[in-house]
């Protein structure tokens, strides 16, 4: 089957899915993509099966000239925001080819939400006979905007789980880490919150290690149980997580947040908030980890108190249970849902 994939800024973890497909069902890959800044620290490049092309610069008649080479048998859409992309999305349909399009939204009953399951007819079902999501948060929003049970695909985001594969806890390490950008709507400001204050009571009995950039960077407390790394590569994430303790992503709001699935493959227990879309099938509390509110600090500094307490059995047993929940999402059925769209 030829599949045509026209993205925004592809990632590592839809690659995986695609060269799985690929190896698996000797699918192939057309990719339009928006090119990558030139100090990206990666870079995603073409491979067998898999041709990327960067498309920020063609026209609607050239992409359409590229697809029709291409002949695809289903098109997979990132969205709607790319008019081009919408142009080419109800060119297949009316060819009865499935139009997918991908959707992180959860519902969150905003004016623009409501706007949009009001006008859905017209915004999106006129392009796209299918939608793909990442899990029950979303699901609700696609129900909303009128698809059917029957053309919404889930599983989504799956991250890498072949590099994760020999990857476990071996050692229990009082450690809290996150992975990812220092920005606000992660929650940062009020885990620093609760970690100043820790620190101002001398209670901060764990240490914190922070993966990642951005501009809250410069607020990341100062303690010698606290350390920051700037960037790791991610082909070294895995190594990263290993024996790292406890992961933590105190977000405001996540979308989904594919580095809890890539946390739980590696077998860490999770702290995290009720407003992490991944939370919703990848945490449950006190089975493989901690949820709490995102704007509790107290609770929020409760959880890392207690942590210290945790013998190794109970950590273990966490752990354990973040390896076995990570199976709820893999890249068998990333690529079987894809393989099962028709009209």
């Amino acid at each position: 089957m030829r599949i045509l994939v026209l993205y925004t800024r592809l990632t590592g973890y839809w690659m995986a899915g695609m060269k799985h497909d690929h190896q698996k069902n000797k699918n192939k890959y057309l990719v339009v993509r928006k090119t990558p800044s030139s100090e990206a620290p990666f870079q995603i490049v073409s491979e067998e099966g898999i041709e990327i092309i960067d498309g920020d610069k063609l026209s609607v008649s050239e992409l359409q000239s590229l697809a029709v080479n291409f002949n695809p048998e289903v098109l997979y859409v990132s969205g709607w925001a790319d008019k081009r992309y919408l142009k080419l999305a109800i060119v297949f349909k009316k060819q009865n080819i499935p139009v997918i399009t991908g959707m992180d939204n959860q519902w969150l009953g905003t004016m623009r939400q409501y706007f949009a399951t009001v006008f859905s007819k017209y915004l999106v079902l006129k392009y796209f006979t299918h939608i793909w999501v990442p899990g029950k948060p979303q699901y609700f929003f696609a129900r909303k905007l009128g698809f059917l049970p029957k053309n919404i695909l889930t599983g989504l985001y799956c991250a890498d789980e072949k590099i994760f594969e020999k990857i476990t806890q071996t050692k229990l390490k009082k450690q809290l880490i996150f992975v990812g950008r220092l920005v606000e709507h992660k929650g940062l400001k009020i885990l620093f919150s609760a970690l100043n204050d820790l620190i101002a009571e001398n209670k901060l009995d764990v240490t914190i290690q922070f993966v990642g950039s951005g501009p809250l960077e410069s607020e990341i407390p100062k303690h010698k149980n606290i350390s920051h790394l700037s960037f790791v590569n991610p082909e070294e994430l895995p190594k990263v997580l290993e024996n790292a303790g406890y992961f933590v992503l105190p977000s405001l709001y996540e979308a989904w947040g594919v580095v809890v699935h890539e946390a739980v493959l590696a077998g860490l227990p999770i702290i995290t908030t009720y407003e992490c879309g991944a939370a919703s099938d990848l945490v449950l509390h006190q089975f493989n980890g901690f949820l709490y509110e995102a704007n509790d600090k107290d609770e929020l500094k409760r959880i890392i108190q207690n942590l210290s307490k945790i013998e190794e059995d109970q950590y273990f047993k966490m752990s354990t249970n973040s390896k076995l929940i990570a199976s709820k999402i893999n890249l068998t059925e990333w690529s079987a849902a894809l393989n099962s769209v028709n009209i």
